[in-house]
């Protein structure tokens, strides 16, 4: 398999490589454990991973040869709009014992398989349909398309800001039902948001500094960024995976916003959090 080891793509060969393996190590956690939070983590470091995949073969040479620079074209490996409800399902794991994934839950996949099924339709046109590119007449990647990057980007805010409001309803209700809720809280994930943000917002500088995401120019400083904080999250992941034992039931009051509480029940016995 051709690969042009330069600086640029031997970086991001060590960020890609570290992200697989963690990813895998996370899963098995997961599964060992039975600790859901860490399955869904597994997930986000992938996608991470996947994320920087394009410009990492780029920089490698693929671009500019024709079977993989139509691997490149025609594999979605920026799934910006699957990012965002990981976060959301990974924080409502790591703090609700009980949670499940539910069918309306899905609803929140909907873009990403929408964007999956127009990956598949360019591809089946160009490759099958017409002699020509149709769809790839331009040579653009179709991942650095303006449209999806900035409709990612907001994706992935609204999830953040979901995320939080899902924390912080949960830090409401510990506080009025325990003493200790300090304990409850947890500084992981505190963390995770700091840096994830800081990820959002290093988009945003850079999509400000150099709009022309189909252009290498300046993109490495910003993936290389985006790999060291991503690389954080899967090693600190890794290292202080928290498995919740607090359940948490969300139940709507008729025309009311849902409000999350937890069933006093659990706490007649013993609270307890887990560092593996």
């Amino acid at each position: 398999m051709f690969f042009g080891f330069g600086l640029k793509s031997s970086i991001l060969l060590i960020f890609f490589f570290h992200g697989i393996v963690f990813s895998f190590l996370l899963f098995k956690k997961g599964i060992q454990n039975d600790a859901p939070s860490s399955k869904w983590l597994s997930l986000f470091v992938l996608l991470c991973t996947l994320y920087i995949t394009p410009f990492m073969l780029g920089y490698a040479g693929w671009y500019s040869k024709n079977v993989y620079r139509e691997i490149l074209f025609f594999t979605p490996f920026q799934q910006l709009f699957l990012i965002g409800p990981v976060l959301f399902f990974y924080t409502q794991s790591l703090l609700n014992a009980s949670f499940k994934i539910t069918k309306r839950d899905y609803i929140h996949f909907a873009p990403a398989f929408l964007y999956l099924g127009y990956s598949l339709v360019v591809f089946i046109v160009d490759t099958f349909i017409v002699s020509e590119f149709y769809f790839y007449a331009d040579g653009r990647d179709k991942d650095f398309d303006v449209w999806y990057q900035v409709a990612g980007l907001l994706s992935m805010i609204l999830y953040l800001v979901l995320s939080l409001r899902f924390y912080a309803n949960y830090k409401k209700v510990a506080f009025e039902t325990v003493s200790f809720a300090d304990s409850i809280l947890f500084k992981w994930l505190k963390h995770f948001f700091i840096v994830f943000l800081f990820i959002l917002l290093l988009r945003i500088l850079f999509f400000i500094l150099n709009p022309e995401w189909g252009e290498f120019g300046r993109k490495f400083w910003y993936y290389l960024c985006f790999s060291i904080l991503y690389y954080y999250i899967a090693l600190s992941g890794y290292a202080n995976t928290v498995k919740a034992t607090i359940p948490i039931n969300e139940t709507p009051a008729p025309k009311k916003e849902p409000e999350i509480t937890i069933d006093p029940n659990a706490f007649k016995a013993f609270i307890s959090i887990k560092l593996f």
